[in-house]
């Protein structure tokens, strides 16, 4: 069990009780990984979620032996949310760029008290959906400075 004042400070939970919170600290350990070991791979089932507490995880989609980086992750950042929505399988993998720490949520325990509080659950839900429309407004900004002349993109 990880204490409830470590998970307090992360982003994901700041607006939850110390009750709630405590619930999900029963259902996290924390996993110590090396410099270059993966954390998991995309097209595995996803069985926890992931927030990083030292070090920094390289998320990368792999391609035929190719890897392409998109982003990395640092302490206090959430990862493998795929654990939270069907299929349930990771989409990119979770490479440590450097010794690592990081919290691990048992997300079939996590699902299991969403059921019993559907409140939780629906807190949880709006933190990460801000947390990765966040990540989407950077990196639709990234890819229109890299396009550098006005585009118009239009749905089918």
């Amino acid at each position: 069990m990880v204490p409830v004042a470590d998970l307090k400070k992360l982003d994901l939970f700041k607006d939850l009780t110390n009750e709630q919170v405590g619930r999900l600290a029963k259902i996290t350990k924390v996993k110590k990984c090396k410099r270059g070991q993966v954390v998991y791979r995309q097209g595995t089932a996803a069985k926890h979620l992931y927030f990083v507490k030292k070090g920094t995880v390289s998320l990368r989609r792999v391609e035929e032996h190719v890897g392409i980086s998109f982003v990395s992750r640092v302490a206090g950042e959430l990862l493998g949310a795929a654990s939270l929505m069907e299929p349930r399988e990771y989409t990119l993998t979770g490479l440590c760029l450097e010794d690592a720490e990081l919290y691990a949520v048992d997300a079939d325990k996590l699902l299991g008290i969403f059921q019993k509080d559907p409140g939780l659950g629906y807190k949880m839900a709006l933190a990460v959906a801000r947390i990765y429309f966040g990540l989407y407004q950077n990196a639709r900004g990234q890819l229109l400075a890299m396009v550098k002349a006005p585009t118009i993109i239009t749905a089918p």
